[in-house]
């Protein structure tokens, strides 16, 4: 017998000023007002326009088991219904876990879109640009701070990544990176050199978990 799928993460929104509320973002499914059957084709001008517009917006999302997964706050997201995507401007994101201490991350702009993991199945993907930060204060004065100007976090994977060149700082080191890749579950950092970047660091076992590749 064929495995009935999983139910979606929860995802819920809040807004401060809606100009247009079409449709959904990343799980979210709203139906206001006639069907498509009854909407008015679009002039060509109007074709690259956004479908919804919400002015500092929220999204919230929540795991299976009733959980935070994440919460994303920005300045302004815009929704493109055909394309599946949704720009930010200014977000700031939030990734939960009950183990861990929250993960801070925040840049200029950015994009939610749905895409190919590494299985092969579509997974959601939150890419941010310009002056990209992520953070974790783990108390006692350890913490994990990296800037970038490119990451990609997959909040179902638990995992980040850039392929740009990065300045990472902990309580007892700092680099600088050609690029990484972070497991934000168990702080694992993975880090990449390239020919006119190397990387040399020494972290405490303690401290924080490396790898150089």
């Amino acid at each position: 017998m064929a495995e009935a799928p999983s139910a979606p993460p929860r995802t819920l929104v809040r807004w401060g000023v809606v100009v247009v509320v079409i449709a959904g973002f990343a799980g979210i499914s709203m139906v206001l007002g006639p069907s498509e059957e009854d909407l008015p084709t679009l002039p060509p001008e109007l074709a690259d326009e956004p479908d919804a517009l919400l002015e500092r917006g929220t999204i919230t999302q929540y795991r299976d088991d009733g959980a935070l997964n994440y919460r994303l706050r920005a300045e302004l997201i815009s929704h493109f219904d055909d394309a599946g995507r949704s720009t930010l401007q200014a977000p700031v994101l939030e990734l939960h876990d009950e183990n861990r201490s929250v993960w801070h991350v925040a840049s200029r702009n950015g994009e939610v879109r749905t895409a190919p993991g590494p299985s092969g199945k579509l997974e959601e993907q939150i890419a941010l640009t310009r002056d990209v930060s992520l953070a974790q204060d783990r108390g006692g004065g350890a913490f994990t701070r990296i800037r970038t100007e490119t990451l990609t976090v997959f909040p179902g994977r638990r995992q980040a990544k850039s392929e740009q060149t990065a300045m990472i700082e902990t309580e007892t080191v700092s680099a600088r990176v050609a690029g990484f890749e972070v497991d934000l579950a168990s702080g694992r950092l993975a880090l990449f050199s390239s020919a006119d970047q190397r990387v040399a660091i020494v972290v405490q076992p303690h401290q924080q978990t490396a790898t150089l590749r």
